[in-house]
This record gives C-alpha cells, structure tokens and sequence, in this order.
C-alpha cells in the first residue's frame, strides 16, 4: 500500500503549484516582452549554463554504468560477468561517447579539430576506466544504495527528456532567436519575403501549433529557417536545456537510500532546485527559449522526479536495509521495520 501523503507533503505541492500557475499565466501574456527585456546573447551568465546546464542528463548513464560494474546480478559466474562487467562497462563507454560527442566537443572543441572521432572514442575509453576505478572505491555494502541512486538519476534523466521531445513535436513553437534582428539565427530573407514583419512566427505557450497552425508558417517561411546554422527553429517548447539540468533532481532520493545524510535533507532538493532555475534562465537570457519554455521543462523534470522518488520510496524500496538484530526477536525485528518506514517523508 502507499503511504499517506502528510499535510506537509500537501502543503509543499500546494505551493510549487501555485508557483507554476502563477508564473504560466504571466508568461501567457508577456512571454515576448520577457525575452525582449532579457535579450543578452553576449552574456557570460548565458553562455556558462547553455553549455554545462545539460551535463547532469550526460552523465547519468557514466554513473550507473560505473556502479552496475561492481553489482551482483545473474545466477553464474558467467551471467554475472556479462550482466556486469561488459554490461557496465559497456554503458560507462557508450554514456561518456555520447557526452563527449554530442555534448563536450559541440561546446568546447573547435570544428577545425581532424580525426575527431578518434580522440571522442579515446577520451571515453580514458574516463571509462577512471569512472571504474573511482567507483571501486565505494564499500561493497554501500554499492547497491549507490546503484539504485544511478537508477533513479537515470530514469529522471530519460523520462524527462523523452517527454519533452514529445512536447517539442506536439507544440512546434517557433525560437525567438530566429525572429530577432541581429541574432546569427535570424531567418535569412525574412524581410525580404515580409518587409514590415515583427515577431509575427511567435505564438504563446497555450498554443499547439501542430493542431492549430499559424497562417505564417508556409513552406516558404519555414524554408528560411532550413540553414544549418540554425538549430531546431521550430522546437522551442518546452526547453531541453532545462528538463536535461533537472536530472540534478536525481539528488532528491539520496536521503531516502542513505539515512545518515536525511537531517541535511534541505540540500538534496534545494540544490537542483536552484541549478535547474539559473539554467532554464539563462536560456531566455541567451535568447534560446521563452520563459514559459524554461517552466515547462522544469516542472517537467521535476514532476518526473518527484512522482518517481513517491513510487519509489513507498512501493519499491529495493535499496532499505534488511532488518535483523539477529536475536530471533521477531517483535524487536517488526519495531525496527516500522521504524524504517515512518522515517521515509
């Protein structure tokens, strides 16, 4: 059975709520003069967290690649190195090949780079072994906490980002860079074709544009925005920068699994918290996304944390301690049992 959700837990929903209607309804209205207020693209505020604010999502595979190496699954000695040590190694070296590729050499590395496949697979071949080693650091009894935190980490990271790409697809917003004079990924020929255009490809947060399509958006206007150097013009909402920082609400179970750490409980949701925020900001800063996109793409993240942290916690629990004091005290063993229960928020 759950557990019965405390008036504190209510309390708390209550408010990130409201916060979230709150600031939905404000963006519905004045999405566009945000953006225009904050427009900074030569901001170093924007430019740091557009190209680290997706790194929680890119290593959460590392992670739990790195902890399955040292678990204990399968029957023989054979499943038990295949499920494992190829198994873990396998997703450390796939996780850090697509981080390095997709993330690190997209942001820090120059174009002009030759072979770069080559130093990508040699760089993940490095951090592979160093992620295995630094994780055979962990006491063996403390391994299997540790793995079912990278689960956990793993799954907000793919159950957001999954679900926001859907909602890319589904809503099709156009960027509010690729309306904006002066920005590189303005639409080349936008006013040749409309002399007197002004923003008129936007279109507020509530508005699915795969259902009810703008009259602007022709094949013509859209093919001005096919140039390489723009990136993804019809896929602003909700963020993807956001909900991939929000795998930092991956954190939000540690207290759950490590007991020792729950009076410090504060920090494991206030951290995310504040990381997942500064980054979906500086995505309307760097003129990437609306601020309606950056809130979506955080409550998106965070729903999926929260709703996974509640399952977890009172119907899975695969990470509490087995009970024993072993004095054949059944009553005593049942005390500490309950005890372990009601200690989960």
């Amino acid at each position: 059975m759950f557990k019965k959700i405390s008036k504190k837990a209510w309390i708390e929903i209550a408010i990130a709520a409201g916060i979230f209607v709150a600031i939905a309804i404000v963006t519905a209205f004045y999405d566009l003069q945000i953006n225009k207020a904050l427009d900074n693209t030569n901001s170093l505020f924007g430019q740091y967290f557009a190209n680290l604010g997706e790194m929680p999502t890119y290593l959460a595979a590392p992670i739990l690649g790195g902890i399955l190496f040292y678990q204990e699954f399968g029957k023989s000695s054979k499943q038990k190195f295949i499920l494992n040590k190829v198994g873990g190694t396998l997703i450390t070296f796939v996780g850090y090949l697509a981080a390095i590729f997709m993330w690190f050499w997209d942001n820090f590395v120059s174009e002009n780079v030759m072979y770069s496949i080559i130093y990508i697979i040699v760089f993940s071949i490095i951090m592979t072994f160093l992620t295995i080693l630094a994780f055979h650091a962990i006491p063996a009894e403390k391994r299997s906490k540790v793995f079912w935190f990278a689960v956990f980490l793993a799954f907000v990271a793919a159950a957001g980002n999954a679900i926001v790409q859907v909602m890319k697809f589904i809503w099709a917003r156009q960027r509010y860079r690729t309306m904006t004079p002066g920005n590189p990924q303005y639409g080349v020929g936008l006013h040749e074709m409309y002399p007197n255009y002004n923003y008129d490809g936007y279109t507020p947060w509530y508005i699915i544009n795969s259902i009810a399509k703008p009259e602007i958006r022709t094949e013509a206007y859209m093919a001005l925005f096919d140039a390489d150097h723009i990136s993804s013009p019809f896929q602003s909402f909700p963020s993807g920068h956001t909900v991939a920082a929000a795998a930092s609400f991956g954190l939000i179970i540690v207290p759950d699994i490590f007991p020792e750490v729950k009076k410090h409980k504060w920090v494991f949701w206030t951290v995310p918290m504040v990381y997942t925020g500064l980054v979906g900001l500086s995505r309307v800063v760097n003129t990437a996304h609306y601020l309606s996109d950056a809130l979506f793409g955080y409550y998106v993240g965070f729903a999926v944390a929260a709703l996974g942290r509640w399952i977890l916690v009172n119907k899975v629990k695969p990470y509490m301690p087995e009970v024993c004091d072993c004095s054949n005290n059944k009553d005593n063993n049942e005390n500490i049992k309950v005890e372990n229960v009601e200690n989960i928020d």
